[in-house]
């Protein structure tokens, strides 16, 4: 099955949720809410992303998002790999802890980012955990209620899209709210099949004749400049590695079997998260064979990361400087 297409580009919306690997809790205590809000300020700070709203489930989440810079790949691909560094460190666990890819809805805006906000915010109500939306303490409705912006949730602009009037878009959104999810709504969020695009059928059509269609071909992804900014990257987190442990560019290239190429492995597991690249494109910059060689590699190093504090720390300095700068 192929997998389905990230349409990115500059200022673009998105409905992204994730779910546990085999629908298990991502949140096994109230602290893990917490873990999982500063995440999201860290990466929304690094990426320049604009959160419009949010809610955390047991076994999932959902967020509706901005991307000013169309780097929703590098921005999701640093939320789920942190958050499941810490989460693992809290609890003591090891591997996955999500499903796999995130899904990424576009949404067109106007009248489906209002719909979009009503669902999400409606979801703990959906789901019988709570009668009124209120009650609930994981999502971004009582944020709206206040009116307030945080460090990592745009309210106001998300307010904006029922009245340029703060005053009257919180009584438009609290109406809007006690009406219910609507039917196209629901229909589109229960299709198993649902595509990638929400919005008329004119915004589809704009989307697809726009980024899905090449010589009448679909094009497998949409890039964001991302072989490039990622490849800059790689170059910045060499460059930390190689003057952090005084090392030549070659030492970061050498594998011998039976030794341990600390710096190397350290520079690979940081491409892997931060580049956004692909494993055969980071392969490529390490002038490795097998791109299997950097999974493999990866997820080792990421596992002892569980139980060594020492090398915990090295990895999230090494990571927050390479980080510096990058929007």
């Amino acid at each position: 099955m192929s997998r389905p297409l990230r349409i990115e580009f500059q200022g673009a919306h998105y409905h992204v949720m994730n779910r546990g690997n085999a629908r298990n809790s991502i949140f096994l205590i109230d602290d893990d809410y917490g873990v999982f809000l500063a995440v999201l300020e860290e990466a929304t700070r690094l990426f320049y992303v604009k959160v419009l709203s949010y809610c955390l489930m047991t076994n999932h989440y959902h967020l509706l998002i901005h991307t000013p810079k169309g780097n929703l790949s590098r921005f999701m691909r640093h939320l789920g790999a942190v958050y499941t560094q810490r989460f693992n460190k809290i609890h003591k666990k090891d591997g996955h802890l999500f499903r796999g890819r995130f899904k990424a809805i576009l949404v067109q805006e106007d009248e489906y980012l209002t719909h979009l906000i009503r669902y999400i915010h409606l979801n703990p109500a959906q789901a019988n955990l709570v009668q009124d939306p209120k009650d609930y303490l994981w999502s971004s409705h009582s944020d709206f209620l206040k009116g307030k912006d945080s460090q990592y949730l745009n309210v106001k602009e998300a307010l904006s899209y029922f009245s340029p009037i703060e005053k009257e878009a919180k009584k438009l959104y609290l109406e809007f709210l006690k009406s219910g999810v609507d039917l196209k709504t629901k229909v589109f969020f229960k299709n198993n099949k649902q595509g990638s695009v929400f919005g008329d059928i004119d915004f589809i059509d704009k989307i697809k004749e726009k980024y899905l269609l090449v010589d009448k071909k679909p094009s497998e992804e949409i890039p964001e400049k991302r072989s490039d900014e990622g490849l800059l990257m790689i170059k910045k987190i060499k460059k930390s590695i190689l003057e952090r442990f005084r090392l030549k560019e070659s030492s970061l290239y050498a594998s011998i079997r039976g030794e341990y190429n600390k710096p190397r492995t350290l520079a690979l597991a940081l491409s892997r998260e931060l580049s956004g690249l692909k494993l055969q494109e980071v392969a490529r910059a390490f002038k490795m064979r097998s791109y299997k060689t950097v999974s493999s590699s990866c997820q080792r190093f990421k596992a002892s990361l569980v139980f060594d504090e020492r090398a915990w720390r090295e990895y999230d300095e090494v990571r927050r400087g390479c980080m510096q700068g990058e929007t």
